[in-house]
């Protein structure tokens, strides 16, 4: 894995791709990751290359943290985080295929897990707050978001 340049806008913004993944059309449990430090639960994401689309840094840099691949359904549009000086572009992606070996499970025996919306959402509140509006977006465009809210407030 090599240090590749990352794309940084014109406001000095580092541009990233990020993606909440499910596996169901109930959209009912997302994909966390382990953190390189392994200390938190985290969306996978990371930064656009030179010359990448945010779709291709998205479906990069899911299967190299996750070791996942899968088809793009929505996207949730650009977040800004002003203290990190960081805009990231999130989709939510339906996993197709899992991988039993990937890249950054080898380097940094990175973990990946299925999560229920309440148990993710928890996560997210304590280690990652920051993806915390991701989350939020991710059950407010989704068709089943009734159901959603219902699962994440009182499960």
């Amino acid at each position: 894995m090599s240090e590749k340049i990352r794309l940084i806008d014109q406001n000095g913004y580092r541009q990233r791709a990020a993606c909440i993944c499910i596996r169901n059309e109930r959209e009912d449990e997302i994909l966390l990751i382990t953190s390189r430090d392994k200390a938190s639960w985290i969306i996978p994401g990371g930064g656009i290359e030179q010359n990448e689309s945010t779709i291709e840094a998205a479906h990069r840099e899911l299967y190299e943290e996750a070791g996942v691949k899968g088809r793009i359904i929505r996207d949730l549009g650009v977040f800004e985080n002003l203290e990190r000086k960081r805009r990231t572009n999130v989709f939510v992606v339906y996993v197709e295929h899992e991988y039993d070996d990937w890249e950054e499970k080898r380097l940094f025996d990175r973990q990946r897990h299925w999560f229920q919306l309440k148990e993710a959402f928890s996560l997210l509140k304590c280690y990652k707050q920051s993806q915390l509006e991701f989350f939020q977006r991710f059950l407010l465009t989704s068709s089943n978001y009734t159901q959603l809210i219902h699962q994440v407030n009182n499960s």
